[in-house]
């Protein structure tokens, strides 16, 4: 962390539990009632799908024509969540302390930034964040494990993506900042997920984010 000059974040998991008031499968059943009556032909598989970018994914790949609906359902849904999703322990004061150290942070996800500003300004932490990345619109394929979201919140903040630390709870949130260049800290919100995260390719995994907060809050101390 003292060598770090940007922290970047991913959304849901670091910074909130996203889907705790509303659930990723009610979700993805949205999504799916748009589909099928869209007429896309889901496959068995995604039938039961819980993840809703799962989904996104697919419909680029296999009903385009059905994409715009789709995101823009996705989009709906996760302002709704945002504005009920519990906050993460830790998040913020990792926020606030990297304010004081002058370590600028932003916000990298692969959910919608109508959705993560909603959260920041109801949590009233967006002074704190100085610019937030999320997906591209009629552009999943770019969505995390994909690098660019990842280089795209390193340009913002002015910083190497070497001179970044990278802070996500998933394999792909990994593989992106290891491909961009950044180094990686793993968040498991379950022991099951350490493993995961460092064969992904994590420096190093934490179970608590507060844990990043007091790291920070060490460096400002005399």
């Amino acid at each position: 962390m003292a060598r770090a000059e940007a922290i970047l974040l991913d959304f849901d998991g670091p910074v909130c539990r996203l889907f705790s008031g509303l659930p990723a499968p009610q979700v993805a059943d949205g999504i799916r009632a748009i589909l099928r009556d869209r007429g896309a032909d889901l496959p068995q598989k995604l039938q039961s799908e819980p993840d809703p970018l799962v989904l996104l994914r697919w419909t680029a790949d296999s009903a385009p024509s059905v994409l715009r609906d789709v995101e823009r359902a996705q989009e709906r849904f996760e302002q709704e969540a945002a504005a009920v999703a519990d906050p993460t322990p830790g998040a913020s004061e990792l926020l606030r302390a990297a304010a004081i150290y002058g370590t600028p942070v932003a916000i990298v996800s692969n959910n919608s930034a109508s959705a993560i500003q909603k959260y920041l300004n109801r949590s009233e932490l967006g002074h704190l964040v100085e610019a937030v990345v999320g997906r591209v619109a009629g552009r999943p394929t770019l969505m995390k494990p994909e690098p660019y979201l990842v280089h795209r919140g390193a340009a913002a903040v002015g910083a190497a993506e070497s001179a970044c630390v990278f802070i996500g709870d998933s394999p792909s949130d990994m593989t992106a900042g290891k491909k961009a260049g950044t180094i990686c800290i793993g968040y498991a919100k379950r022991e099951t997920r350490i493993p995961e995260l460092t064969d992904a390719g994590a420096d190093i995994v934490l179970e608590d984010m507060q844990a990043v907060a007091d790291a920070i809050e060490e460096m400002t101390l005399p």
